[in-house]
């Protein structure tokens, strides 16, 4: 009891940093949601299933700028994994946003990884709902025959 005693009297204390808090994890809460539902019902249906090189045309073309890309979209992606994992203890959806966090970094076995967290039922039966709503075809988690 002393301790939610201290931390009620900690909160009283520090009401401006409270409330920020509070604000950046409502804001994150509704980025979280929108970015995610965005993502997902924007990608190919089979966008599990197939090889990605991302930004390959530049590759060739502008190797400083396909380098620029990349880096910037492994930060993005290691960004919304680290909201991810701070949204299993807040406000927000913890699980949608690391996923879009996985899709953006650059590892090996990456795909394995994403599929296996898309076939839990709950994740799958909810992202599969989310995209018929928006009039998109379900994802294809397991490759073609």
């Amino acid at each position: 009891m002393e301790i939610l005693n201290s931390a009620l009297h900690w909160l009283g204390e520090n009401a401006g940093l409270t409330g920020a808090l509070l604000a950046v994890s409502m804001l994150l809460l509704v980025g979280s949601l929108w970015l995610g539902h965005y993502y997902l019902t924007t990608i190919p249906h089979d966008y599990f299933v197939r090889p990605h090189l991302p930004f390959e045309k530049l590759r060739g073309r502008s190797p400083a700028l396909w380098w620029a890309l990349m880096i910037a979209k492994n930060v993005a992606g290691v960004l919304f994994i680290l909201a991810g994992l701070i949204m299993f203890v807040t406000p927000g959806q913890g699980m949608l946003t690391l996923i879009m966090g996985l899709a953006l970094v650059n590892f090996p076995g990456k795909q394995r990884l994403e599929r296996a967290i898309l076939n839990q039922p709950v994740v799958r039966i909810a992202v599969n709902r989310m995209r018929a709503r928006a009039h998109r075809p379900p994802l294809v988690l397991t490759p073609l025959e």
